[in-house]
């Protein structure tokens, strides 16, 4: 009987040894795994060029965030860094599917521009790369810098109510993530993003909105990028318009071209406010 106990758990052990080792592309973390951690360097790529990646630093606009399976927002800073990689730096992309964090095996070629790395080194200087991690995608768009109501409208300026409630964060389209949870390997292409025009995102009209006591002055100039946004079958389509086709009571979102936050560089009109 013993020996019949003691071959019976031998054979579960082999099963699972054998399990384990049958599966070396996709990792399955619980929430505390140590390989959550915080990362040591946030980038977004820039180029890849063989085993070399260049990545603009950024920050981690909310660093609550760090362990988060939602939408990465990152502020860039303008420095620029080279990441040498080699067969020892693990590499995946990061999926969050029924409930677990699934990593999936990459390559540096699997890469592309604006892709959002968290990066982990293996020595105290930071110039060994252990370990890199495709988080996102950089959308310096995804949220305004200002939401407002327009009041008044003149030749190149904008008297705006200002806005308050929980800012939106534009959801992309996950599908190179899927792929690639199906295919045990990541084989991205730039045709499954999204074309200009065409994000996937949040119903406007279904966030409420507070109008504040206080008014803003928005300048325009020939470069400010214009345009309206209709939301249908689950996503955002964006269309040019002119400054004539601006009318009062527009919500209105604003990104900034300057460090003072009053000429706007691009504005999207996503509705009518309307206090009934």
């Amino acid at each position: 009987m013993m020996n019949h106990k003691k071959n019976t758990y031998v054979s579960l052990a082999i099963m699972l040894i054998i399990f384990l080792t049958s599966q070396p592309l996709l990792r399955v973390y619980s929430s505390s795994n140590q390989n959550l951690a915080s990362p040591q360097l946030v980038g977004v790529v820039k180029s890849v060029s063989g085993s070399k990646i260049t990545i603009m630093v950024a920050n981690l606009q909310n660093q609550n965030q760090q362990r988060g399976f939602g939408r990465v927002n990152v502020v860039l800073t303008n420095k620029i860094q080279i990441l040498v990689v080699n067969n020892k730096t693990q590499m995946y992309v990061r999926l969050f599917e029924n409930g677990q964090i699934n990593e999936i095996k990459i390559s540096p070629k699997d890469l592309r521009p604006n892709d959002i790395l968290y990066i982990w080194f293996s020595d105290s200087k930071k110039t060994n790369v252990s370990r890199i991690v495709l988080v996102d995608t950089y959308d310096p768009y995804r949220v305004p810098d200002q939401i407002g109501v327009i009041k008044k409208i003149e030749s190149n300026k904008l008297t705006i109510i200002v806005v308050e409630f929980n800012r939106p964060q534009i959801q992309r389209p996950q599908n190179e993530r899927q792929n690639n949870a199906n295919q045990q390997k990541s084989q991205r292409s730039q045709s499954t993003k999204p074309s200009n025009g065409q994000r996937q995102g949040f119903s406007q009209r279904q966030l409420p909105i507070k109008l504040t006591s206080n008014t803003k002055v928005i300048y325009i100039t020939k470069s400010t990028e214009i345009l309206t946004s209709t939301f249908n079958n689950g996503q955002v389509n964006e269309k040019k318009i002119t400054l004539k086709s601006l009318k009062v009571n527009n919500i209105v979102y604003f990104w900034f071209q300057d460090s003072n936050k009053t000429t706007a560089k691009r504005m999207v009109v996503v509705g009518t406010y309307s206090s009934k």
